[in-house]
């Protein structure tokens, strides 16, 4: 059986074809059947957007509520943290007592030769910090021995040690002396501590941040004032009686020693005789 293609008849119509029919005057691009025309651009209006809904904002209370019970919660777990920590404590301590304490694991060489590495690095920084601090101690020495001398840096020390509670193994006071040692009249200053132990005292147990500040302050007053020297009292000075004898009274109206003798005294020598003679 044999298929035929059939060509689709044409429906014919009485009203003649209008081949302009989707032509818009004065454009050259037919339109398509069913579509309606796009507007003129300048007659187009953005469509506003609608604005997204804001949340509503949360009562004052509540978020406080929130706030504190966030609070007692992040208490609660600190105050867990501690007792766990306590607790491990107090079992590694009675486990000490017992003698159940476990062996430390052993070490292998290269941690041995690490150990030994990190020893060493310590114990050249420590020499090396105690040097650079000698050396410190020794400008503030020498400076202070120039103008005042060697005896007044013990005595210094001594006060600032005493009196204002200076420790050379304190950090913090030990920064200090390296400040001192720094500024060009720093003999100067050191003297003026060891005499007023109030400003010492005050510089020695400010924080660390201001120490530096309050130092310069009072270096710079030192040099409007001097400071009263730190010695001992003097030793009462005794009265010596000369042994000398006592001056010859000259006559009123001449520079020369009127004897007492005359040639009429029965204890005359020939020549006291002649001598007296002769003066008449």
């Amino acid at each position: 059986m044999s298929e035929t293609l059939e060509t689709p008849a044409v429906v014919a119509t009485d009203a003649p074809a209008d081949r302009y029919a989707g032509v818009e005057f004065g454009s050259t691009t037919p339109e398509t059947a069913g579509e309606t025309p796009p507007a003129p651009a300048d007659e187009t209006k953005p469509e506003p957007q609608a604005e997204a809904p804001k949340e509503p904002d949360e009562p004052k209370w509540y978020v406080k509520r929130i706030g504190s019970i966030t609070a007692k919660y992040k208490a609660e777990a600190e105050q867990r943290a501690a007792l766990e920590q306590e607790l491990e404590q107090y079992r590694r301590t009675l486990a000490t007592q017992r003698g159940e304490t476990q062996p430390e694991p052993e070490l292998t060489p290269d941690q041995i030769r690490q150990q030994e590495r990190d020893k060493l690095a310590a114990e050249s920084a420590e020499r090396q910090r105690a040097q650079a601090f000698g050396e410190t101690t020794k400008r503030v020495a020498d400076s202070l021995a120039a103008a005042h001398g060697s005896a007044a840096v013990t005595a210094a020390t001594q006060s600032l040690v005493s009196r204002a509670g200076m420790d050379f193994a304190n950090p913090t006071h030990r920064q200090v002396i390296e400040d001192i040692s720094e500024l060009q009249n720093a003999g100067a200053v050191y003297y003026a501590l060891a005499n007023d132990p109030d400003a010492a005292s005050e510089l020695f147990e400010a924080p660390e941040r201001k120490q530096f500040a309050m130092l310069h302050k009072f270096a710079a007053s030192i040099e409007e004032k001097a400071p009263a020297p730190v010695v001992a009292d003097p030793a009462p000075k005794t009265q010596q009686i000369s042994r000398a004898p006592a001056p010859v009274a000259a006559a009123s109206g001449s520079g020369r020693a009127v004897s007492s003798r005359s040639i009429y005294d029965s204890d005359l020598s020939p020549e006291e005789y002649i001598k007296l003679r002769s003066k008449k």
